[in-house]
Formats: structure tokens, C-alpha cells, sequence
């Protein structure tokens, strides 16, 4: 954690304290940055608060008790650091609860298949749904079918997630579980099953958020090797295949979420911010603890060394643990219901945010820094 700790600080030291003039100065800024680096490098601030998120309450779905038993424990340890105008600030939020699902091959060769609902995602109905897959390599394929060719089945797409560095791979095939359903649903599937995005081989389905209002369809991701598997079975076999799916998954009650805010005043221009932080809602099937526990403590590690300084920053740097990443909501707000709502609320102060970011890639060592354009 340290080694993004530091990125973290350092990065926000570089485009927080003033710009002076004087070499002496630039060569203050500079030792002080170095002292920063080493200083997080040393500390353990930011494991302490990932494990103990954790432990103490495990999955944190978005607008479950847990997610906000959490953000009141945050904003007691934001206080704890030293840090300025601590709030926990609440919106409204629709519960969505995963509950039972399974996907099982009726023919050629008879079996279940490890799947989980995707997040949003409407529940069949009780008796589930039985019909004919229709089976897709790329989702290209399926987009490419015309409305109404699907009338009655299933759409099955296969697609891998390219395994890259950067997380390019993830990027690319987002749309198959974000939109996927919708799409499917055009074209009069009656259901929808996808090929997990993870790039693990493991037999484990990666769930994740789609889209949700009218004209979707029960949507499932499968883990990576029972695609595999469908993919040698349509090899063996010349008769279609048949499933019957089934999911009890739903938004079950109103609920609220909330955004977690702490920040460290600027000594020389107050009213500029730049934000950084992670997203505390997890999906429910883990902990959470890489996505995003990862990404909450190394910001709020950060700041609290950037607190520590004998010279504080010149700009406003705060930390916000935002609420509700994960799962998408009813329309017009898809997802980032936190995001939303801190813009929202904060629609005349905007213009005065420096940066705005959020930690949502793990915690494993710095490989790159890329900053935009006018950071010097």
C-alpha cells in the first residue's frame, strides 16, 4: 500500500503547495516531497484501515446497513487523523438485493453452470425461464443481429477479457455486461448470459453492475471455464443448446447511500480543491478489500501524512469515500450515485475543483503516472 500511499501524497503535494518564484523555495518543495515519500514508505496507516474496514463489516453493498455502519466508522477515523470539516453526506438510494440464481444446460449434455446475477439485474420469473441459446463468440456478433431474430432465446455471448497491464481489456468488453441485456432485449431474447470480465481461469463468476429500467432481461454472468465448457459443447454436439435460467434478484426497498468527506485546508488558496479518494461500497460476493478498500486507505494514508506536515498545502486537498460505485440505480442516474450527488450538490463551488479522482485500480506498485494536460 505504502508505494501508492506515496504516489498518492506525492502527487498531491506536487499540485497542492504554492509555486514560488525562488530556487530555494522549488528545492523546499523538493526535499519536503522527498521526506513525504519517505515518510509514507514507512508508514502503515493505510493496511490499518483496509483490514479493518474489512473485518469489521465485510461486504459493504450499496445501501445495505453494513455500507453505512462503514461510512460512520470512516468519518470517525477521518476525525481521528486530524482532518478538517469531516461530514458524512446522505442520498437517497434504491436497494438492490443479489438473492438465488442459477443457469443450468437442459441439452445436449445436461449440467449447471456457476453464475452469479449481474448487479441491477431483474429476477425471472418463479418458475424461471427455459429456452434455446442463442450462442455469440464476440459481442459484435449480437449486435449485428437484427431486431427480432432472437425472439424466445437466450443470449449467450463468450467473449474473453484481454488480460493488460493497464486494465485496456476491461474497458473493451464493459459494454457486453453494461449494455448487453439492453441490447439482447432489442432484439427479443428473453434472457441473458455473458462470459465473466475477470481474466482469472479459475471457476469463480465475476459479478458487476449493468444497465437497469425497462426493456432489459435477467441477466447472468458465467465464470470463465463454463464458457469454456459451452464453447466445446456447441464443438461436440449438433443439436442446439437448451437452458433454463432462474433469479430471485431485485430492488427490494428505498434505501440511502453516502459520501464520507474529510480534507486537509489550504494555507493560501482555500476555495480550490482538488479531491482524491476510492469508492467504500464492495459488491457482496467479498470483502472488498482490492475493490475498492485498496483505494479508500491509500488516499486517506495520503492526506493524513500531507496533515502531518509542518507546511500545509496551498489548495484544499479532501478526501471522499464515495458511496454507491458499484451498483447502478433506476434512471435518469445510471451509476456513480455519489459522484452524482457531490456535483450536484456542489454545483456553484465546481469551477473551483482543481482535480477531481478516484483510486479504483488496486494497490500493487506504481508502473506509470500520466498527468493532464496543464498539471505543471
Amino acid at each position: 500500500m505504502s508505494l501508492s500511499a506515496r504516489l498518492l501524497a506525492a502527487s498531491a503535494l506536487a499540485l497542492g503547495l504554492a509555486a514560488a518564484p525562488a530556487v530555494a523555495q522549488d528545492a523546499r518543495t523538493v526535499r519536503e516531497a522527498e521526506q513525504l515519500r519517505d515518510r509514507a514508505l514507512r508508514d502503515n496507516v493505510a493496511y490499518e484501515l483496509v483490514s479493518e474496514l474489512t473485518t469489521r463489516f465485510g461486504p459493504r453493498l450499496a445501501g445495505s446497513d453494513s455500507e453505512q455502519a462503514s461510512a460512520r466508522w470512516g468519518a470517525d477515523q477521518f476525525r481521528a487523523m486530524g482532518f478538517d470539516n469531516v461530514a458524512i453526506e446522505e442520498f437517497p438510494l434504491a436497494l438492490w438485493t443479489r438473492g438465488e440464481a442459477s443457469v443450468e444446460i437442459l441439452s445436449p449434455f445436461p449440467q449447471s453452470l456457476t453464475v452469479v446475477s449481474l448487479g441491477g439485474s431483474i429476477a425471472t420469473p418463479a418458475e424461471g425461464i427455459e429456452g434455446e441459446a442463442a450462442i455469440f463468440e464476440t459481442y459484435q456478433q449480437l449486435l449485428d443481429q437484427p431486431e427480432g431474430s432472437l425472439t424466445g432465446k437466450i443470449a449467450v455471448v463468450l467473449q474473453d477479457t484481454v488480460q493488460a497491464q493497464d486494465g485496456r481489456g476491461y474497458g473493451a468488453t464493459s459494454p457486453v455486461r453494461g449494455n448487453g441485456p439492453t441490447e439482447a432485449a432489442k432484439r427479443g431474447a428473453v434472457g441473458y448470459v455473458l462470459r465473466s470480465l475477470g481474466t482469472h481461469d479459475h471457476r469463480f463468476a465475476h459479478t458487476g453492475a449493468t444497465r437497469v429500467g425497462e426493456g432489459t432481461v435477467p441477466a447472468f454472468a458465467m465464470s470463465p471455464p463454463d464458457a469454456d465448457q459451452l464453447r466445446r459443447m456447441i464443438r461436440l454436439s449438433d443439436q442446439p443448446v437448451r437452458m433454463r435460467l432462474f433469479s430471485t434478484a431485485g430492488f427490494t426497498a428505498d434505501s440511502k447511500s453516502q459520501n464520507v468527506i474529510g480534507e486537509v485546508r489550504g494555507s493560501g488558496a482555500p476555495d480550490e480543491v482538488i479531491v482524491i479518494g476510492g469508492h467504500l461500497d464492495s459488491w457482496d460476493l467479498g470483502t472488498g478489500a482490492i475493490d475498492d478498500g485498496a483505494g479508500v486507505a491509500i488516499t486517506a494514508a495520503a492526506l493524513k501524512l500531507i496533515e502531518d506536515m509542518p507546511r500545509k498545502p496551498r489548495r484544499t486537498i479532501r478526501v471522499v469515500w464515495w458511496g454507491s460505485e458499484e451498483v447502478s440505480q433506476p434512471p435518469p442516474a445510471q451509476g456513480l450515485a455519489g459522484a452524482r450527488f457531490y456535483a450536484a450538490s456542489r454545483t456553484a463551488e465546481m469551477a473551483n475543483h482543481v482535480a477531481v479522482s478516484e483510486s479504483d485500480f488496486g494497490a500493487g506498485p506504481i508502473y506509470s503516472l500520466t498527468l493532464p494536460a496543464g498539471a505543471a
